[in-house]
């Protein structure tokens, strides 16, 4: 148990230490990938083909609790964390989260009025949610809290690996379009920690910090040893690579599909919504059920780190877990994908000059919206250039950029949400970067030179 607490924490803290939907890929109608968030999007070409390793790589990190260049110092090459102004700058509740999502491929091809298309990716989302009380008292200590009790409730962890195989399609009908996609999800890997109480108090007598808590502690598809310990032994073998990578027990299944209203020749509106979807874990699940109290002692780690002390983790960690009465189950549980919505209006000056605006937001626990301009320019036959400002996680210092270019059949890309970290990493809350290369074939209409009335 001390080592699958250790795994837990320690995963969250090196990914920690990257939902959101992505703002600027949607103005890019003709690159594939813009489907996953448009499904009703009509490409340029008539086939295209996404190949393992080079089609597509898109990373994600947020965190909407505090702006680095807030808290962080960097003195003689050392980092160093101001405790009150990390406190200033935290909300009740908060989020880190960090996704990484990697094409395997792709097929879609034009057929009469639609588009028809298969595909795969691998995906890893990472979501820690933290209230800010925890922070707190691990820089004020628990003066203030004695003779009250605090909620931990919002304390929440969830790391998903999961594949994806989707079939989707585009329908234009008059003026109007159509589209969708049905995914077969297979679940890889999942630890997930949601509590229905965790409660920290303080005695008014010897100050001592205790934790109540009801709360289970789900894993599934983690290497384990004969004992039923977290063990990475064997994973380079690859039987167990083959048997870990062919595992379709953990199904799940997800929903996107969305219309498009073309009002002229320039002017169209869209309204899209996907990842809709869960996945149900029954293969490789362990449950370990957390019920009773404890002397806590734990809140030591966060403060010793925040006052740049050295951390006996596995001293506090003993005496924690240890205290608790543990139930150790193999019970099937469900996770829920973090559903996304797009909204966006799009209106062509010229043939290759597009302005739109676009209003979309992603659930989690709470919805987090996103508002953004884009402006997209075509040059010469093969060049698209795209630059985007966008409201996004408390800052419109968001700035965004994206081009393409298509040399003979291969059609390269680089998208970002957000280039200003590039110059200025301390007040970054969001990075995200998309890129990779797609092969294109047939023209829907003959190819435009420079924009023109």
């Amino acid at each position: 148990m001390k080592k699958l607490f250790i795994f837990t924490i320690s995963l969250g803290l090196a990914i920690g230490a990257k939902a959101q939907s992505e703002l600027t890929l949607p103005f890019l109608r003709d690159v594939f990938q813009s489907s996953y968030i448009n499904p009703t999007v009509m490409p340029e070409h008539t086939f295209s083909l996404g190949l393992p390793g080079n089609s597509s790589v898109y990373t994600q990190f947020i965190t909407n609790g505090f702006r680095p260049g807030k808290v962080v110092t960097i003195k003689n090459d050392t980092l160093h964390i101001d405790p009150n102004k990390l406190l200033s700058e935290l909300s009740d509740k908060n989020l880190i989260y960090s996704g990484t999502s990697v094409d395997l491929f792709h097929l879609r091809l034009k057929i009469r009025n639609g588009y028809y298309w298969i595909g795969a990716r691998t995906n890893v989302e990472v979501n820690f949610q933290y209230p800010k009380d925890i922070i707190e008292l691990a820089i004020k200590g628990n003066e203030w809290l004695i003779g009250r009790e605090m909620d931990l409730s919002n304390l929440k962890f969830d790391a998903t690996l999961y594949n994806e195989f989707s079939y989707g399609m585009a329908l234009e009908y008059n003026r109007w379009v159509f589209g969708g996609r049905i995914s077969l999800l297979q679940g890889l890997s999942n630890v997930q920690f949601d509590p229905k109480s965790l409660n920290m108090r303080v005695d008014t007598l010897n100050f001592r910090q205790t934790m109540n808590a009801d709360a289970r502690l789900n894993t599934a598809g983690i290497p384990m040893n004969g004992e039923g310990d977290i063990s990475f032994d064997n994973v380079s073998d690859i039987n167990y690579i083959t048997d870990y990578l062919t595992n379709f027990k953990n199904r799940g299944f997800a929903l996107s599909a969305g219309a498009t209203y073309k009002m002229s020749d320039r002017l169209r509106f869209s309204a899209s919504f996907y990842d809709l979807g869960y996945i149900n874990w029954k293969d490789s699940v362990v449950n370990y059920n957390l019920k009773g109290q404890s002397s806590f002692s734990g809140i030591d780690i966060l403060s010793s780190y925040l006052n740049g002390e050295d951390i006996q983790a596995d001293t506090i960690i003993d005496a924690i877990i240890d205290d608790f009465n543990r139930d150790t189950i193999n019970k099937a549980y469900t996770t829920y994908l973090k559903p996304k919505f797009n909204l966006s209006v799009n209106y062509n000056i010229f043939r290759r000059t597009i302005v739109g605006f676009s209003a979309s937001g992603v659930y989690n626990k709470k919805l987090y919206p996103a508002f953004t301009l884009g402006l997209q320019q075509g040059l010469g036959r093969f060049l698209n250039l795209l630059a985007t400002i966008s409201y996004n996680q408390k800052t419109i210092k968001n700035l965004g950029v994206g081009f393409v270019i298509k040399p003979g059949p291969f059609q390269f890309f680089v998208i970002t949400d957000n280039i200003y970290p590039i110059f200025n990493q301390d007040y970054t809350t969001n990075v995200n970067v998309r890129f990779g290369m797609n092969i294109v074939l047939g023209r829907v209409k003959p190819a435009a030179g420079l924009p023109y009335r």
